[in-house]
């Protein structure tokens, strides 16, 4: 039980409870006891709860009843007073006794008692008095509006249990415990028009509309492709390579497609024009691949049809029959199917925290629950024609030609360099001239055949159709530019215009021979630097890769398909979790719906508050704040029961705690106000700081609490003579909502306030009521001495009559 410290004493967080006699009678009386009364009162909704247990307190009543029937009423009052619960009743005597003979009250018997105290309210509406002095002599509070009177603020204060204690505390030190209370009090009730239209408000927000799943906030982003991620995070299956027909056809395609790469890896090494070619053409080698992928992508389509039939065991035994050995899946105690709802579960309050509107998240959770949901691995025959269609099998045969040209400068500067390189040295050097001579064409003939070599080697690896003009154009440019070189020496030689050499020459012939040897590897390496740049032309045009991946894309089919067909049972379970779970968060939007349709303004009287319109938007965004912690509940409960395995109902049993949650917060906003929120509320971070700006809009709440104002006595002019006139004998009780702390002791809200210290403003401590819902100030001024039961002094008196009192 919710308890609030005040005075050194700790005082129980109830309400209490109001018998009104004039319009509950016979219904009292009708009535074995008290209890039996009571039970009838909380059917009907008609009694004051508390608001952390939602229980009646019956150790403290408040009893109204018109002051000329408590006598008619004796065995009512005792039918409650003698209740073994009951401890203390303030008993609200409303107008006079006997008006025609002036007498203000009587008390029969049963009230005379010291667990009983009177509060007398001569006239409901009652006149402006200033505390400590007397009546005031102008009116400073404002009139209530049409027939409402000061008597129901009166019993407002009065239901709140601090408020209570301290008015019968007050009132027992009294003469003859009789007191007329004097009220100041501003409501913290809210108009029900308004809570009808915040709810509705609220739970249209909560709901929104959802044509479509346009994430609006960051997270959820996240929800609709959930179950693909939740899929992701579910035990990995290790691949198991397949038997079979689709084994073999794996194997041959791998075969094919390892050995066209390696085929294109080594073609473009500059020794290759000068080695013995072995192997098919490249072109052969595409057309190869292209078949062996075609027919194991056949043969993983046949498996993908196969293995679509049937329940776990009949597939497991049929993929058997056909050379694949699945491993075995989780089991039927696998905890996956909760994990999976758990991660919706935290992406749904993230949405609803943030703003989402319900029915988009209610979309994106069947969304997740369908992308949870083996589709069947006939499905993925469709994947096999999308990674690997055949166009692009088909583009795998149409290999281009290899270029033909020398695709740099370097290659022809090499030609023409080698054969100068080898002739010039030996010029002058003792090989002599024709020496010289033979060096250099040997030189150009290594080019020409290189050459030759080239031209045919390109024709044998691309399967380049024969052009004997064009390989024979090739090879005399080759020729040519080799053979300028030892043309031009052999021209100067024969006209004498290169000088003889003489005895002595002027190169030794160790480097002369040097100088043919490096002659000759320029020659093969202008050759195998030519080979290399046509084949890295070529290459740069030939989809080398292409094989590899369409391989790789129709394996990745088939691990897929083999790892659902091993996790099937288990994401099956896991989808229906996911979709049940969804399937309570649609129920929940539509008993929110359905509860703000039905919801109508309360006709009963003493149900209207005096609503300050400035709070209308603190209202909203309370009410708002209170149904989403109600939204926050249910689902917490509903994704504990799919985890639990619960699923059966589940969707109704949410929906009836969501309506059954929603009516008791309707209920208690209108009874206690929405400064508390109800008892066993989701904790939500923000709601004090709303509650604070909803008091702060409340102009009227620190007037209403303010020493110095005046307070409206509940009795008429003519009835102020019965009133004590000493000031010391009056008391005053300031209250207020322990919610209205933080603002009252700190009006900007900058620094935290201890709610259990007392808090005075100069007139003394300041009640803090745990459950009231008004704030204010009731003002008790007891009779005049001498009056017990009360009188009315008149101006004149007939002959023969006195005033109608009795002494004690």
């Amino acid at each position: 039980m919710t308890t609030a410290t005040h005075a050194g004493q700790v005082l129980p967080d109830h309400r209490t409870l109001v018998v009104d006699l004039r319009t509950d009678y016979q219904l009292l009386v009708g009535r074995r006891n008290f209890h039996e009364y009571v039970r009838e009162r909380i059917a009907a909704g008609t009694a004051d709860t508390d608001r952390t247990t939602d229980r009646v307190e019956l150790g403290r009543i408040v009893v109204i009843d018109r002051a000329g029937d408590l006598f008619a009423h004796s065995d009512a009052l005792a039918m409650v007073l003698n209740a073994q619960t009951v401890r203390h009743v303030i008993c609200v005597a409303v107008g006079m006794a006997d008006g025609d003979g002036g007498v203000a009250v009587r008390l029969p018997s049963i009230l005379r008692n010291e667990s009983t105290t009177v509060l007398w309210v001569g006239d409901e509406r009652g006149v402006s008095w200033n505390p400590g002095e007397g009546p005031a002599s102008t009116v400073t509070l404002e009139a209530v509006d049409g027939d409402d009177t000061y008597l129901a603020d009166l019993l407002e204060a009065l239901t709140a249990m601090e408020v209570f204690r301290e008015a019968a505390q007050h009132t027992s030190k009294m003469p003859s415990r009789v007191a007329v209370p004097g009220v100041r009090v501003v409501s913290t009730r809210v108009d029900d028009d308004l809570l009808v239209a915040a709810q509705r408000r609220a739970v249209g927000a909560i709901n929104g509309a959802a044509d479509r799943i346009v994430p609006a906030q960051p997270t959820g982003e996240r929800l609709p492709r959930l179950g693909g991620e939740l899929a992701r995070r579910f035990p990995r299956v290790a691949p198991t390579a397949p038997g079979g027909t689709v084994g073999q056809a794996r194997a041959d395609a791998q075969r094919a497609v390892e050995s066209l790469t390696r085929t294109v890896a080594t073609a473009g090494r500059p020794w290759r024009p000068l080695v013995p070619e072995s192997g098919a053409p490249v072109p052969t080698l595409f057309a190869r691949a292209a078949e062996a992928l075609r027919q194991y992508r056949e043969a993983v389509r046949g498996l993908l049809i196969e293995g679509d039939a049937g329940p776990d065991g009949h597939r497991r035994s049929r993929l058997r029959d056909l050379g694949i050995a699945l491993p075995p899946g989780p089991g039927p105690d696998a905890d996956e199917p909760a994990s999976a709802v758990e991660a919706v579960r935290r992406e749904v309050v993230a949405g609803i925290e943030a703003g989402r509107p319900l029915k988009t998240l209610v979309l994106e959770v069947f969304a997740a629950a369908s992308e949870l949901r083996p589709a069947g691995s006939r499905v993925r025959a469709a994947d096999l024609d999308r990674s690997c269609p055949d166009q692009q099998l088909t583009k795998l045969g149409e290999v281009p030609p290899i270029p033909g040209g020398f695709q740099a400068f370097t290659v022809p500067l090499l030609i023409f360099l080698a054969p100068l390189l080898a002739l010039v040295p030996a010029l002058w050097s003792p090989i002599g001239r024709i020496g010289a001579i033979t060096c250099g064409v040997g030189v150009v003939l290594l080019l020409v055949f290189g050459a030759a070599l080239l031209r045919g080697r390109r024709r044998r690896i691309g399967l380049v159709r024969r052009a004997a003009l064009r390989d024979t154009g090739i090879v005399t440019v080759v020729l040519l530019l080799a053979a300028v070189a030892p043309a031009a020496v052999a021209w100067g030689v024969l006209t004498g215009r290169l000088p003889a050499v003489g005895d002595e020459p002027p190169v030794p012939e160790a480097f002369a021979w040097g100088a043919v040897g490096l002659g000759a590897v320029v020659a093969l390496t202008a050759i195998g630097l030519w080979w290399y740049l046509v084949v890295r032309a070529w290459r740069s045009e030939l989809a080398t890769d292409q094989p590899g991946r369409l391989w790789r894309a129709i394996t990745a089919v088939y691990d897929a398909a083999a790892e659902e067909w091993t996790l099937s049972e288990t994401l099956t379970s896991a989808s229906n979790a996911v979709r049940a779970f969804g399937g309570t968060l649609d129920t929940l939007g539509g008993e929110l719906e359905a509860h703000a349709a039905e919801l109508r303004t309360d006709p009963r009287p003493g149900r209207s508050a005096r609503t300050d319109v400035a709070t209308v938007g603190s209202v909203n965004a309370i009410v708002r704040h209170d149904l989403v912690g109600l939204v926050l509940a249910c689902v917490e409960r509903g994704a504990a029961d799919v985890r639990l395995g619960e699923r059966d109902g589940v969707a109704e049993r949410v929906g009836q705690r969501a309506r059954a949650l929603a009516d008791a917060y309707d209920r208690y906003v209108r009874r206690d106000g929405i400064q508390n929120p109800p008892a066993d509320w989701p904790d939500r971070p923000g709601r004090a700081q709303l509650v604070s700006t909803w008091w702060r809009g409340l102009d009227a709440f620190r007037r209403a609490i303010a020493s110095g104002r005046p307070v409206q006595q509940l009795c008429s002019d003519d009835q102020v003579q019965l009133l004590s006139r000493n000031p010391g004998a009056a008391a005053t009780v300031a209250f207020a909502p322990r919610s209205a702390r933080n603002v009252l002791a700190d009006p900007a809200g900058n620094e935290p306030v201890d709610v259990e210290a007392p808090f005075t403003d100069g007139r003394g401590e300041l009640v803090w009521t745990a459950a009231g819902t008004s704030a204010g100030v009731l003002h008790l001024v007891p009779l005049r001495t001498g009056v017990e039961f009360g009188q009315l002094e008149r101006d004149t008196v007939r002959p023969g009559e006195g005033p109608s009192w009795t002494s004690r």
